[in-house]
């Protein structure tokens, strides 16, 4: 399992107690009831103007997976949700958002979208000109880079 190099992201916001009640659902093995209720996480993180709660609520997606038959779904339901943080942290020129946007569908193998995020952060690095920036996403880069090696290598 890849290392976020920024920290795992938990925000705390509307979605938070619908996740904990998918989550007792989780534990409770019902997934009828933990899908409803990562449903309404989802809702909330959508009607929330930020992309922290969009990464949360899809991280929590992938949860559902442990139940047979919806692992596809839960994977699909994570990727898009990922996409819609993704699009709003580029929109409010945030680069963390970016990033852990790009971890994300690294950790989804996702090897076109992680380098589609890479250039969304480099084109945000050159607009700051911040040098801490540009060690930022080039050490997520290269990390992202390694661990998508790893993983074809693995698979073959």
């Amino acid at each position: 399992m890849m290392q976020h190099v920024f920290g795992a992201i938990d925000a705390l916001g509307p979605w938070t107690a619908h996740i904990q009640a998918m989550n007792r659902a989780l534990a409770d093995n019902n997934p009828g009831e933990s899908v409803r209720a990562w449903r309404q996480a989802y809702s909330s993180a959508l009607s929330h103007p930020g992309w922290l709660g969009l990464l949360t609520v899809a991280a929590a997606s992938l949860r559902l997976g442990t139940f047979p038959g919806l692992a596809r779904g839960a994977t699909a339901r994570a990727r898009e949700t990922y996409w819609i943080a993704f699009f709003r942290a580029r929109q409010q020129r945030s680069l963390n958002g970016v990033l852990h946007a790009a971890e994300a569908f690294g950790r989804l193998g996702d090897r076109s979208t992680v380098d589609q995020c890479m250039r969304v952060a480099e084109g945000l690095v050159a607009l700051s000109g911040d040098g801490a920036d540009v060690d930022r996403v080039r050490i997520l880069g290269t990390r992202l880079a390694e661990q998508s090696l790893v993983e074809e290598h693995g698979a073959v």
